[in-house]
Order: structure tokens, then C-alpha cells, then sequence
């Protein structure tokens, strides 16, 4: 945990706090989430903390995030837009670091594309699908 800060909250030199609402179980419904912290150091819920909801049998500490890509794709979008204005003002050097930033995050963005456990995209709605290789898992849309 950074700085030994998992349970401190925002208020705590160095020690973000985190929620964590989108590991729900097997059936992934809304309705079933379970808020949590994203830094579990096993001290509440099941002998391996939080994670004892989710999966049988030994755990880990973990951190534990989640992504919005429609967010992301709307910033990279917003970064975009901000550097053609700023190109047509001759003020491009203002918005260079936040448009190298945004590119970054584009370059990660990327893995939205996929499957979220990286299975071959197709007619397999059961546990025991294939694991994707290559491109075979992408679905190229904005998950």
C-alpha cells in the first residue's frame, strides 16, 4: 500500500483512497455490485479480505482498478480539438503537454477494444471459451 495508507482516505499525507464498484460477481448485472476498496489489505470480509465474494479459495493483496474508455475517448477527443485551435492561434505550446498525455492514454485506450478477458470473439457464451491470440479477440468497439 503507498505509504501504509490503505485505510486512511484522501485526507492522509500520500494515501489516496479509492472506491472500487465494478467486480459484481458472475453474472457482471449493476445491481449486484459490491463497493469495495480498491487497496485490500484482508482485513475485512472473508480470511482473504474482500476477494473471498468473488473466487474461491486462496487470495492476494491486490490493487484492483477499473476503466471508463468512453471517458478517456472523450478527453483524447477534447486534447484533439484543443491542439488544432491552439495550432490555428499559434499557441500550440501550451497544450503540448497535456496533448502528449493524451496520446498516451490513447495508446492504452486501445485495450478497450478487446474482449475484457482477451477470449476469441464468437458464439461462446460459457467459461470454457478460448483464449484469444493475435487479434481474434478484438471486437473493435469501445467497451
Amino acid at each position: 500500500t503507498p505509504s501504509g495508507g490503505c485505510e486512511l482516505g484522501p485526507g492522509a499525507a500520500n494515501s489516496p483512497s479509492f472506491i472500487n464498484t465494478f467486480q459484481r460477481g458472475s453474472q457482471e448485472s449493476v445491481w449486484e455490485t459490491v463497493p469495495q476498496p480498491t487497496c485490500d489489505n484482508l482485513k475485512y470480509g472473508g480470511p482473504n479480505g474482500y476477494l473471498d465474494l468473488f473466487i474461491a479459495g486462496p487470495g492476494t493483496p491486490q490493487w484492483k482498478y477499473t476503466d471508463a474508455p468512453d471517458a478517456d475517448a472523450r478527453a483524447i477527443q477534447a486534447a484533439y480539438w484543443a491542439d488544432t485551435w491552439a495550432k490555428a492561434q499559434g499557441k500550440e505550446s501550451q497544450v503540448t503537454t497535456t496533448v502528449a498525455k493524451a496520446g498516451k492514454m490513447g495508446d492504452y485506450l486501445r485495450y478497450s477494444f478487446f474482449d475484457k478477458y482477451f477470449k476469441q470473439i464468437g458464439n461462446c457464451t460459457s467459461t470454457s471459451c478460448p483464449a484469444g491470440s493475435g487479434k481474434n479477440s478484438a471486437h473493435y468497439l469501445l467497451s
